[in-house]
């Protein structure tokens, strides 16, 4: 018997492990799951443009934008929209402008005259702070949130200055207590504003798939900051909405 056993069980192991090898081959790579959500499940995100829309049937989960657009801004109808959904992410416009009226060179840093990276670092802190209070007041919370970056938005010239306002905001909703901040941004826009600046966040990618399970495909590949995909877009044909699919 002894004997028998010791025959059998190492081909029985290289069996196991020639047909463990082919069932992976059989499927693709995937980017490890998102915490956030189970992998394949579906939502939306909204934002002003959606405030005349009608309300998805049966979401999982929605991705509601707290900004009008860009920075320092207020989505009118983000407590409405929030209540779409039984599970919510909040998104907000970011950017840097190193002539807004919204410079302040005190707080939460003294910045010292012309030093444009601790101004970008308090322009973004300061717009962090501004999202959350407004997104406090109209009674909704969420404990992972996501920076829209996109090259239409206001941004410097100087990619270091634009990673120190992402960096201020960024600081800002941890410090507050939210306990998942990521970027919402395609590869070649996450070059242009920030120079391919590799923070390890976590990434929600914009793509042009019209299906979840194409979307799917880009969760590995696209990590664009060198962080997990946790989300992809897409949008359906003949759909008024984009929808989102986790990783």
């Amino acid at each position: 018997m002894n004997r028998t056993t010791s025959k059998i069980r190492p081909a029985a192991i290289l069996i196991a492990v020639i047909v463990a090898a082919l069932a992976w081959a059989a499927f693709p790579a995937v980017a490890a799951a998102s915490p956030l959500y189970p992998t394949g499940t579906t939502g939306f995100d909204v934002s002003w443009p959606n405030c005349s829309a009608t309300p998805p049937s049966n979401p999982h989960f929605g991705i509601v934008g707290v900004s009008d657009g860009t920075g320092y801004s207020q989505n009118p109808c983000l407590a409405q929209e929030a209540a779409w959904f039984p599970s919510i992410n909040l998104y907000v416009n970011t950017g840097w402008n190193d002539q807004s009226i919204y410079l302040n060179p005190n707080s939460p840093k003294v910045c010292a005259a012309g030093d444009n990276n601790c101004l970008a670092y308090n322009y973004g802190y300061n717009a962090g702070l501004y999202a959350l209070n407004y997104a406090n007041s109209q009674s909704v919370h969420a404990s992972a949130w996501w920076f829209d970056v996109e090259i239409s938005n206001t941004w410097n010239t100087d990619v270091v200055q634009n990673q120190n306002s992402l960096q201020g905001e960024y600081d800002a909703l941890v410090a507050n207590g939210v306990a998942t901040v990521g970027v919402y941004s395609t590869t070649a826009q996450w070059q242009s504003v920030t120079g391919g600046w590799s923070n390890n966040w976590p990434s929600w990618g914009a793509t042009t798939w019209t299906t979840a399970s194409g979307a799917l495909t880009y969760c590995t590949g696209h990590e664009f900051t060198g962080g997990p995909s946790y989300f992809m877009q897409y949008k359906p044909k003949r759909s008024g909405l984009d929808h989102d699919v986790a990783c």
